[in-house]
Protein backbone atom coordinates (compact mmCIF):
# COMPACT_ATOMS: atom_id res chain seq x y z
CA UNK A 1 0.00 0.00 0.00
CA UNK A 2 1.49 3.19 -0.96
CA UNK A 3 2.00 5.87 1.64
CA UNK A 4 0.71 8.60 -0.40
CA UNK A 5 -2.77 8.47 -1.38
CA UNK A 6 -3.35 11.08 -4.01
CA UNK A 7 -1.70 8.34 -6.40
CA UNK A 8 1.88 9.68 -5.86
CA UNK A 9 4.24 6.60 -5.82
CA UNK A 10 3.56 3.16 -6.53
CA UNK A 11 2.42 0.64 -4.14
CA UNK A 12 4.25 -3.02 -3.50
CA UNK A 13 2.09 -4.87 -5.70
CA UNK A 14 2.74 -2.30 -8.75
CA UNK A 15 6.32 -2.14 -8.45
CA UNK A 16 6.59 -6.42 -7.52
CA UNK A 17 4.46 -6.35 -11.08
CA UNK A 18 6.61 -4.27 -12.94
CA UNK A 19 10.01 -5.77 -12.30
CA UNK A 20 8.57 -9.45 -12.82
CA UNK A 21 7.52 -8.73 -16.10
CA UNK A 22 11.81 -7.31 -16.33
CA UNK A 23 13.01 -9.56 -14.07
CA UNK A 24 10.97 -12.82 -13.18
CA UNK A 25 9.56 -13.75 -9.70
CA UNK A 26 10.05 -11.08 -7.33
CA UNK A 27 9.29 -12.80 -3.48
CA UNK A 28 7.23 -10.04 -1.01
CA UNK A 29 9.99 -10.00 1.01
CA UNK A 30 12.45 -9.21 -1.56
CA UNK A 31 14.42 -6.47 0.06
CA UNK A 32 14.35 -4.49 -3.58
CA UNK A 33 10.50 -3.81 -2.31
CA UNK A 34 11.66 -1.51 1.08
CA UNK A 35 12.76 0.92 -1.86
CA UNK A 36 9.38 1.68 -2.49
CA UNK A 37 8.82 2.52 0.76
CA UNK A 38 11.95 4.64 0.94
CA UNK A 39 10.72 6.44 -1.86
CA UNK A 40 7.32 6.71 -0.98
CA UNK A 41 8.81 8.42 1.96
CA UNK A 42 10.93 10.95 -0.03
CA UNK A 43 7.82 11.85 -2.32
CA UNK A 44 5.72 12.88 0.96
CA UNK A 45 8.63 14.87 1.85
CA UNK A 46 9.09 16.58 -0.88
CA UNK A 47 5.43 17.66 -1.12
CA UNK A 48 5.46 18.45 1.89
CA UNK A 49 8.53 20.72 0.73
CA UNK A 50 7.15 21.98 -2.31
CA UNK A 51 3.48 23.04 -0.55
CA UNK A 52 5.47 24.90 2.00
CA UNK A 53 7.43 26.77 -0.53
CA UNK A 54 4.09 27.26 -2.82
CA UNK A 55 2.84 28.94 0.57
CA UNK A 56 5.62 30.63 0.80
CA UNK A 57 5.91 32.16 -2.70
CA UNK A 58 2.49 32.62 -2.60
CA UNK A 59 2.40 35.05 0.51
CA UNK A 60 5.35 36.79 -0.79
CA UNK A 61 3.97 37.48 -4.60
CA UNK A 62 0.50 38.70 -2.55
CA UNK A 63 2.45 41.14 -0.34
CA UNK A 64 4.48 42.24 -3.57
CA UNK A 65 1.52 42.81 -5.50
CA UNK A 66 -0.48 44.76 -3.18
CA UNK A 67 2.49 47.15 -3.01
CA UNK A 68 2.49 47.12 -6.55
CA UNK A 69 -0.91 48.11 -7.07
CA UNK A 70 -1.10 51.12 -4.28
CA UNK A 71 2.34 52.08 -6.18
CA UNK A 72 0.33 52.50 -9.23
CA UNK A 73 -2.76 54.02 -7.42
CA UNK A 74 -1.23 57.02 -5.98
CA UNK A 75 1.01 57.31 -9.41
CA UNK A 76 -2.62 57.56 -11.30
CA UNK A 77 -3.80 59.56 -8.65
CA UNK A 78 -0.58 62.34 -8.92
CA UNK A 79 -0.78 61.96 -12.40
CA UNK A 80 -4.46 62.40 -12.85
CA UNK A 81 -4.19 65.99 -10.47
CA UNK A 82 -0.77 67.07 -12.37
CA UNK A 83 -2.72 66.47 -15.99
CA UNK A 84 -5.80 68.09 -14.45
CA UNK A 85 -3.85 71.14 -12.93
CA UNK A 86 -1.89 71.37 -16.23
CA UNK A 87 -4.84 70.27 -18.67
CA UNK A 88 -6.92 73.11 -16.65
CA UNK A 89 -4.13 75.89 -16.87
CA UNK A 90 -3.42 75.22 -20.51
CA UNK A 91 -7.08 76.08 -21.19
CA UNK A 92 -7.37 79.08 -19.31
CA UNK A 93 -4.53 80.25 -21.54
CA UNK A 94 -5.91 79.50 -24.87
CA UNK A 95 -9.17 81.15 -23.97
CA UNK A 96 -7.36 84.20 -22.78
CA UNK A 97 -5.68 84.37 -25.55
CA UNK A 98 -8.45 83.60 -27.53
CA UNK A 99 -10.04 86.63 -25.82
CA UNK A 100 -7.66 88.96 -26.77
CA UNK A 101 -7.67 88.16 -30.21
CA UNK A 102 -11.69 88.74 -30.26
CA UNK A 103 -10.90 92.11 -28.50
CA UNK A 104 -8.50 93.24 -31.06
CA UNK A 105 -10.85 91.77 -33.90
CA UNK A 106 -13.66 93.83 -32.56
CA UNK A 107 -11.99 96.81 -32.39
CA UNK A 108 -10.46 96.41 -36.29
CA UNK A 109 -13.91 95.92 -37.09
CA UNK A 110 -15.40 98.85 -35.48
CA UNK A 111 -12.36 100.76 -37.17
CA UNK A 112 -13.22 99.42 -40.87
CA UNK A 113 -17.11 100.07 -40.21
CA UNK A 114 -15.73 103.56 -39.85
CA UNK A 115 -13.41 103.93 -41.97
CA UNK A 116 -16.60 102.68 -44.66
CA UNK A 117 -19.07 104.61 -43.41
CA UNK A 118 -16.27 107.72 -44.01
CA UNK A 119 -15.78 106.82 -47.37
CA UNK A 120 -19.01 106.73 -48.11
CA UNK A 121 -20.03 109.99 -47.03
CA UNK A 122 -16.93 111.02 -48.58
CA UNK A 123 -18.16 109.69 -51.81
CA UNK A 124 -21.49 111.12 -51.54
CA UNK A 125 -19.93 114.94 -51.11
CA UNK A 126 -17.67 114.41 -53.78
CA UNK A 127 -20.92 113.05 -55.90
CA UNK A 128 -22.83 115.77 -54.72
CA UNK A 129 -20.55 118.52 -55.22
CA UNK A 130 -20.23 116.75 -59.04
CA UNK A 131 -23.50 117.27 -59.10
CA UNK A 132 -23.85 121.05 -57.90
CA UNK A 133 -20.63 121.85 -60.28
CA UNK A 134 -22.48 120.33 -63.44
CA UNK A 135 -25.32 122.00 -63.46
Amino acid sequence: MPLMSEGIGLSHEEVRRLLQGNHGKIENDDPILMLITVLNAFLAEEEKLLDRHNKALSRIISERTEGYIKAVQETTAALGKSLSSSSLEGITRIFEAHGLKMERLKTNMMWLAAIAATSSLVNVAVFAVLALLRK
